[in-house]
């Protein structure tokens, strides 16, 4: 082959003297060479080698892969290690904020009294119909010693809402008109928990023990000058008379049913 011939047109690297072949050539070969041809306007005109006409136009340099730039993506760019540490870090975010705000409402329910927790579960009810099968799957059940707490309380807020005068507390439609509201939420709570604790599956002496507390609280509810304010007493004690015949039937049954009852516990149940 001729000392025209492209094979032998390469340029000679000072870092390194030994024979590479073209079809290893690096990439900063490759630009020698394109120059090579390109400056070289005699090899363009007047080839002749291997009985082949030369290229008429100049040689272009096809694009090369560049190992330095990024390769193009087909898909969507996949997440680097920071935004998977960023979202891991969000995530653990997220649940220390649930856990800092169940924090708080902790917090702020320990503040309530018994009369606004009240408030706040039965707005929650009433909102959400759901809850309350769930709640009341979950509520411990009332003893008489917690009842009894509860009715203690609801008398002396009754108490409170006299009109007090130098005279004491009035008996008067004026002073009953003020207190109606507490004297009627007594009542109803006291019928309420009287028949819960008359109701199987309650125990006899259970029922008895919380109708005597029951029959203490309306005798200590006040009489009115005025007879027909009266009428909430009577009707609470035909109340609790027809919870009385109630239980002592219930017993009366078990026994029928070969329950036996201590002797002791018999002679309470007739003192009540």
């Amino acid at each position: 082959m001729g000392s025209n011939s492209p094979c032998f047109a390469i340029p000679h690297s000072p870092s390194s003297a030994t024979f590479q072949h073209p079809h290893q050539f690096n990439q900063l070969t490759s630009r020698s060479l394109y120059s090579h041809y390109s400056n070289n306007t005699n090899i363009n005109n007047n080839y002749t080698g291997n009985g082949m006409d030369a290229p008429r136009s100049s040689l272009k340099r096809k694009p090369s892969l560049d190992h330095d730039s990024p390769m193009p993506s087909s898909g969507p760019p996949s997440p680097s290690a920071d935004d998977q540490g960023e979202a891991k870090v969000k995530r653990v975010r997220t649940t220390a904020e649930l856990v800092s705000k169940s924090k708080t409402v902790n917090k702020l329910i320990a503040t309530l009294n018994v009369s606004q927790l009240v408030n706040l579960i039965s707005t929650l009810v009433e909102s959400h119909p759901s809850l309350a099968e769930e709640i009341g799957n979950i509520v411990p059940r009332p003893t008489v010693a917690s009842v009894e707490a509860l009715l203690s309380s609801l008398e002396t807020k009754l108490q409170n809402a006299f009109p007090y005068t130098k005279w004491g507390p009035g008996r008067d439609d004026y002073s009953f008109n003020r207190v109606k509201p507490a004297l009627e939420e007594l009542m109803e709570t006291l019928v309420d928990y009287t028949n819960h604790f008359t109701s199987p599956p309650e125990f006899p002496a259970t029922s008895f023990a919380f109708l005597h507390i029951a029959t203490e609280f309306g005798h200590r509810l006040p009489v009115w000058d005025n007879a027909a304010h009266n009428e909430h007493k009577t009707d609470l004690y035909r109340t609790l008379a027809e919870y009385w015949i109630k239980a002592i039937q219930d017993a009366s049954g078990k026994l029928e049913d070969g329950k036996i009852y201590g002797q002791k516990t018999v002679q309470e149940w007739a003192e009540q």
